[in-house]
C-alpha cells in the first residue's frame, strides 16, 4: 500500500494536506521543487507549522495588543470583527442609518468620530488582543477596489486536474478581501513608522499594492490636517494611467460621496495634484483642511526628491525606476533631521517587466539598514536564514482561491498551483524568457523576484539556487581546487601551487585595483602513457591588447574537458601587461595540450603565439560558423584565419550554446543508489566550480562586461564545431573507453600523489 505523503509532512488547519492526489499534476522536477521550497524556505515552514500560534496565546504589549511577528505570523481568526463598516455598506449601500447631525453630542457625530479614530489609530479586539492598524482599517472599510470573481470549488478542482484549462472570471468593484498579506504589510509599515524607519516591499504581481498605496494616501488626506502624501514614479503614466494616483482619485470620490469626511478642492484638483481647500468668500484667501496628494515624475532626475516634506512618500513601480537609489537618498534628507524622522518612505516593486533594473530595489531588499529601511530576518529565500531583508510578498501568499474567510493563505495549495503554471510554460514555450518572466511576476523567493526578464537566456534561478547551496560551505567547496602559477623548465610546463595567490571570484569587481588573479585548476589533465589526447581539452579566451585599462575589464581563459563535459581550469584577471596574459594562456594551453578558440579581432594574441612558433594551439575558423552563415568578416583587425570573428549574431549563438549546456544532464550523474532508488541526474550547471563564472552567468546582461561568459562562449563554439565531426555514438564510445580505462585515475604532475576520478571530483 502506497503511503500518503501527508503522513510525512504535517501542516496546520489553514493549509491543504500534502497528499499524492494534490501533487499528482506535478512532474518529477516540479515535485522536487515543491519539496525543496517546503523544506528550505523558513517563511513557508512558519506558515504551515502544525504548532502555529493564535492571537490569544501571543505576547501582548502594554496596551494589551498582540505583538505581531511579520516573519512568523499567527493564524488569523474571526476577522469579520474588523470589517463591520464594509459589511454594512456592502449590504445596505450606506455606512450607518443614523440621521446626519453635526451636534457634538449626537450619535451620528460620535459614530463618525470613532470611525476617524479607528482610521488613525486602528482597532483592537479586547477578547484576545488581535488588532489592525489605522492604514489597514481604512483600506478594508473605506477603499473599494477591483476584485476577481472567485470560481466555485468544483471548477477550481477541475483546473487542477487539467493543466491546459484556465478559469473564466470577471472583475468587479468591492471592498478588499481580508488577506494575511495585507495584515502583515500594514503592521510592517506601523512598526517601521513607530521607530522612525522606512519600508520596502518586493512583491508578486496582483498583490494589490497600488490599491494599498492609493488608500494610504487617502487616509492621510482625509484624516490628517495639512498632511502631504507624495507618489513617486519614473514616468507620469505609471501614476495616472491605471496607476496609483488614478486609483487614489477613484477612492477619493467614493469617500466624498459616502462619508462626512468629504473635502472641497477648489484651488488644486488636477490629475497629478489635489489639495483639500476652499476660497474664503470674505477674505478671498485659501482656507480649509489643506491636506494634499501630489504626484512626482522623476525621469531619472534624483533632485526631484529634494524638498518633499510629507507624511508619506511612496515609490511605486520601483523595478522600472531609473535613478531610484539616488532619489530615495535625496528624499530621505527631506524627512529626516539627525535622529528625528517626520515622514515615512515606502517602496514597492514587482518583477516581470522588460527593461526591469532591480539594482536599487535589490539593494533595499538585501541591505535595508543602509537605506533606513526596517530590516526583517530573511525567511523568504533558500539558504538565507542568517541574513536580513525587507518585506517580501510571495506568489503563495493570498493567491486567488487559496485563502480562507479570515485571510489565512493556503500555502500548500497555492504553491502547487504556482508550480503547475511554471510547468505548463516550460512544456509549451520555446522561449526561456517566458519562464523567467513567470517566475519574476509570480516569485516564490526574493531571488526570483529580481530576475531580469530580457537579455539573458541563462537559467538564472537555477544558478542562484546552486550558488545559495554552495555558499554556506564555500571553503569546503573550494578545498579541492588548486591555485597557483605555471613554470617552464626546459620543454616541460609544470604547475606550482601558491598560498599567496587568490583567484578573482567577485563579480562585478569593485574597483580597478588588485586584478592580477590566479590560475585555478579544478581537475588536472589526464595522461595516457605520458600523452594528453589532443582532442580532449579545448580553451576559450576573452583577450585584450592594451597593457593598461581604466575599466574593470579582465582577460579570461577557460579550459574544458570534452570527455567529461566539464570546465577543468580557469584564469580570469589582468596582469600588468597584455604579453603576460598571452604567456599565461600559452602555458595553460601547453599544460593541457588544448586547442584555443578566441575572438580574433584582438591581434596581439595571434602575434604572440606566432612569435612563439605555437600557432598549432590556435584553431582555424570554426567551420560551423560558416555553415550557419555566421562567419562574416565585419572588420579588418587581427588575423582572420585563426579563431572566431566576433559579431552580435555569433555572440548570441554562443550564449545559446551555453544556456543549452547549463541545463543538460551532467555526464556521469544520475542512475540508482545503493538501495535501488532512482537518482535524477544533475544539470551541468551543478558541476560548475568557478564561483566567478556562476556570478557572471547570473548577472549577465547586454549592458555589462562579462569576460568569463565571453570566454566560455568561445569554448562552446569550438565544442559544437568539433562535435559535428563526430557521431553521437563515436563520442559515447570514446567517453566510455576513457572512463573505464585504468589510466583515467592517473594524475598530472605536481598533484602531491593525490588521485581523483575526474567526474566524481567535479561533483
Amino acid at each position: 500500500m502506497q503511503m500518503e505523503i501527508n503522513e510525512v509532512r504535517h501542516v496546520n488547519s489553514v493549509n491543504s494536506d500534502i497528499t499524492n492526489k494534490l501533487l499528482e499534476p506535478l512532474d518529477r522536477k516540479s515535485k522536487s521543487d515543491f519539496y525543496n521550497f517546503f523544506d528550505n524556505i523558513i517563511f513557508i515552514q512558519n506558515l504551515t507549522n502544525p504548532d502555529r500560534q493564535r492571537a490569544k496565546y501571543k505576547p501582548k504589549d502594554n496596551k494589551g495588543k498582540v505583538i505581531v511577528d511579520i516573519t512568523n505570523p499567527h493564524i488569523l481568526e474571526d476577522m469579520s470583527y474588523f470589517v463591520e463598516r464594509a459589511e454594512h455598506f456592502r449590504k445596505h449601500g450606506v455606512y450607518t442609518f443614523l440621521f446626519p447631525n453635526k451636534s457634538p453630542g449626537s450619535e451620528y457625530k460620535k459614530f463618525w468620530d470613532e470611525e476617524r479614530r479607528r482610521c488613525k489609530e486602528g482597532l483592537v479586539r479586547p477578547s484576545d488582543g488581535e488588532w489592525i492598524t489605522g492604514y489597514n482599517y481604512f483600506y478594508w472599510n473605506y477603499s473599494p477596489i477591483l476584485k476577481v470573481e472567485e470560481a466555485d470549488d468544483e471548477i477550481m478542482q477541475e483546473t487542477l486536474d487539467d493543466l491546459e484549462v484556465g478559469i473564466q472570471a470577471d472583475r468587479f468593484e468591492d471592498f478588499p478581501d481580508i488577506w494575511d498579506g495585507d495584515y502583515l504589510f500594514f503592521h510592517y509599515v506601523d512598526q517601521a513608522e513607530s521607530v522612525g524607519q522606512h519600508t520596502s516591499v518586493i512583491k508578486t504581481r496582483g498583490s494589490g499594492h497600488s490599491f494599498k498605496f492609493s488608500s494610504m494616501k487617502n487616509r492621510n488626506y482625509f484624516m490628517y490636517e495639512s498632511s502631504k502624501s507624495f507618489s513617486f514614479a519614473s514616468e507620469k503614466e505609471f501614476l495616472t494611467r491605471d496607476g496609483v494616483l488614478s486609483k487614489a482619485w477613484v477612492n477619493m470620490n467614493f469617500i466624498d460621496n459616502n462619508t462626512p469626511f468629504s473635502q472641497p478642492r477648489e484651488f488644486k484638483d488636477v490629475d497629478m495634484h489635489k489639495r483639500s481647500s476652499y476660497k474664503d468668500p470674505k477674505h478671498k484667501t485659501e482656507n480649509g483642511f489643506m491636506s494634499e496628494i501630489i504626484g512626482v515624475t522623476c525621469k531619472n532626475e534624483p533632485s526631484k526628491g529634494r524638498g518633499k516634506r510629507g507624511k508619506l512618500l511612496a515609490f511605486d513601480e520601483t523595478g522600472i525606476f531609473p535613478g531610484l537609489k539616488k532619489t530615495w537618498i535625496t528624499a530621505r534628507k527631506s524627512v529626516e533631521q539627525g535622529r528625528f524622522v517626520y515622514g515615512h518612505l515606502s517602496a514597492g516593486g514587482t518583477g516581470g517587466e522588460e527593461g526591469s533594473d532591480f539594482e536599487a530595489l535589490e539593494a533595499f531588499t538585501y541591505h535595508p539598514r543602509s537605506y533606513g529601511i526596517r530590516p526583517l530576518k530573511n525567511v523568504y529565500d533558500l539558504s538565507k536564514a542568517d541574513s536580513e531583508s525587507s518585506m517580501f510578498v510571495p506568489a503563495y501568499l493570498n493567491r486567488q482561491g487559496c485563502y480562507d474567510e479570515n485571510g489565512n493563505s493556503d500555502i500548500i495549495k497555492a504553491l502547487v498551483e504556482v508550480l503547475i503554471q511554471r510547468q505548463k510554460i516550460h512544456q509549451s514555450s520555446n522561449d526561456p524568457n517566458d519562464l523567467v518572466k513567470e517566475k519574476a511576476e509570480a516569485p516564490i523567493t526574493i531571488q526570483e523576484a529580481v530576475l531580469r526578464v530580457e537579455g539573458s537566456l541563462f537559467p538564472v534561478q537555477d544558478l542562484k539556487d546552486y550558488l545559495a547551496e554552495i555558499s554556506p560551505s564555500i571553503d569546503r567547496f573550494t578545498k579541492g581546487h588548486f591555485v597557483g602559477r605555471f613554470r617552464i623548465s626546459g620543454s616541460e610546463v609544470s604547475f606550482q601551487m601558491s598560498e599567496d595567490m587568490e583567484p578573482i571570484t567577485e563579480f562585478p569587481i569593485k574597483d580597478n585595483k588588485s586584478k592580477e588573479g590566479a590560475v585555478e585548476i579544478f581537475n588536472h589533465p589526464i595522461e595516457f602513457g605520458g600523452y594528453i589526447d589532443s582532442y580532449r581539452y579545448i580553451m576559450g579566451l576573452d583577450s585584450f591588447d592594451d597593457d593598461h585599462s581604466t575599466t574593470t575589464s579582465l582577460g579570461s581563459a577557460i579550459v574544458f574537458d570534452r570527455y567529461t563535459d566539464r570546465i577543468v581550469a580557469e584564469y580570469t584577471g589582468r596582469p600588468n601587461t597584455a604579453n603576460e596574459f598571452y604567456e599565461l594562456c600559452y602555458r595553460l594551453a601547453r599544460y593541457y595540450n588544448a586547442k584555443i578558440n578566441y575572438e580574433n579581432d584582438k591581434k596581439g594574441l595571434y602575434a604572440y603565439f606566432y612569435n612563439k612558433n605555437a600557432l598549432n594551439y590556435l584553431v582555424d575558423n570554426p567551420e560551423i560558423l560558416a555553415e550557419k552563415d555566421l562567419a562574416k568578416i565585419t572588420n579588418n583587425y587581427g588575423n582572420k584565419k585563426k579563431g572566431t570573428q566576433s559579431s552580435t549574431a555569433v555572440n548570441a549563438w554562443a550564449r545559446r550554446l551555453i544556456a543549452d549546456w547549463l541545463i543538460e544532464d551532467a555526464y556521469g550523474t544520475g542512475g540508482t543508489d545503493e538501495e535501488g532508488n532512482e537518482v535524477p541526474p544533475l544539470m551541468n550547471l551543478q558541476t560548475l566550480r568557478s564561483i566567478g563564472l556562476i556570478k557572471e552567468l547570473i548577472a549577465w546582461h547586454p549592458d555589462i562586461n562579462a569576460d568569463r561568459v565571453s570566454a566560455f562562449g568561445m569554448v562552446m563554439i569550438l565544442r559544437a564545431d568539433m562535435m559535428k565531426l563526430e557521431t553521437s555514438q563515436d563520442s559515447k564510445n570514446r567517453k566510455n573507453f576513457f572512463n573505464e580505462d585504468p589510466f583515467f585515475k592517473r594524475t598530472g604532475p605536481n598533484m602531491k600523489n593525490e588521485s581523483y576520478n575526474a567526474v566524481n571530483f567535479l561533483l
